[in-house]
């Protein structure tokens, strides 16, 4: 677990460099959760200490919702200007989630022959 927690920190400060480096538009913890998922894409899955890892994590997780929280009642004022932008953005982006990770899902509990053919 303590290896898996490693390499999860080297992606982590690794992603905020190439961020940084780059000036791209994303989080560095973005960038390093691609390279980590497509580590496991490539190796067919997690290693057992990636798995602890995340056991271990997982329940601290609503923990991140912290900060921003923290920003929304810091920016109240910009909350209040913006309200009708922010709800239309808030409704349509969960929309589309739905929307795609529905089809998805569908797509992927379809079977075989039938998802080859799509």
């Amino acid at each position: 677990m303590v290896r898996s927690a490693a390499i999860v920190l080297t992606l982590l400060i690794c992603g905020d460099a190439l961020v940084e480096g780059l000036n791209l538009p994303v989080p560095g913890a973005a960038l390093g959760l691609v390279v980590l998922v497509a580590a496991f894409w490539a190796r067919g899955g997690p290693d057992k200490g990636s798995e602890e890892l995340f056991d271990f994590a997982a329940p601290h997780f609503p923990l991140f919702f912290v900060p921003a929280a923290v920003g929304i009642i810091a920016n109240l004022d910009v909350l209040t200007f913006a309200w009708l932008q922010i709800a239309t953005a808030i409704v349509a982006g969960t929309a589309v989630t739905l929307l795609v990770t529905g089809h998805i899902a569908q797509w992927l509990m379809a079977p075989a022959g039938k998802r080859a053919g799509a």
